[in-house]
């Protein structure tokens, strides 16, 4: 289990630079591996803006409220053991071993863990399908640098490959899942 990442951005703090205003509101994106994880920093950003309200002597009518946007938020993404099993099998019959590889937990921020349900009552497993030119990924590997990701205006997947790949991938899957 990772700590989780924690990104800032000050929506409105008054109205010139060199005014302190009366209220200030701050929009944060908390990403973690697991609930518990995450209620730590969500705990600890309300400790935080708690403390430096006391060390700067606000009153209490003017102590920080942090409100956690339930509906503007995800829960972890959890990947079943068993189903990741499962789904790998399949994905290495498929698409060769050498086409399936396990890589570290990323803190992407993704509303893929809304499908399991509260608890994980519903099990689940994500997987990403490769989309970049096979000889553009060989080049940055071998230069050690990063190829341009998702959401990002220089992303160039390979489109024919990259369709092919995630049809036989899923349909292999289903298949697989389909069986007793």
């Amino acid at each position: 289990m990772g700590p989780g990442r924690r990104r800032a951005r000050i929506q409105s703090g008054g109205t010139r630079r060199n005014i302190i205003p009366n209220e200030v509101k701050m929009e944060i994106t908390a990403r973690a591996f697991s609930e518990r994880a995450q209620q730590i920093i969500l705990d600890g950003v309300r400790r935080t803006a708690q403390g430096v309200a006391v060390s700067a002597g606000i009153p209490d009518n003017l102590a920080p409220i942090v409100t956690v946007l339930d509906a503007e938020s995800a829960p972890v993404t959890y990947n079943d053991p068993k189903l990741t099993a499962r789904v790998k099998s399949a994905l290495v019959g498929a698409l060769g071993t050498e086409n399936v590889v396990d890589d570290e937990p990323i803190m992407a921020s993704e509303d893929f863990g809304n499908f399991g349900l509260e608890h994980h009552a519903i099990p689940t497993v994500m997987f990403w399908v490769g989309a970049m030119d096979r000889g553009k990924f060989a080049r940055a590997q071998a230069e050690g640098t990063t190829l341009p990701g998702l959401h990002t205006s220089r992303f160039e997947p390979a489109p024919e490959a990259t369709l092919r790949t995630s049809v036989t991938a899923m349909t292999s899957v289903a298949i697989a899942l389909l069986q007793p």
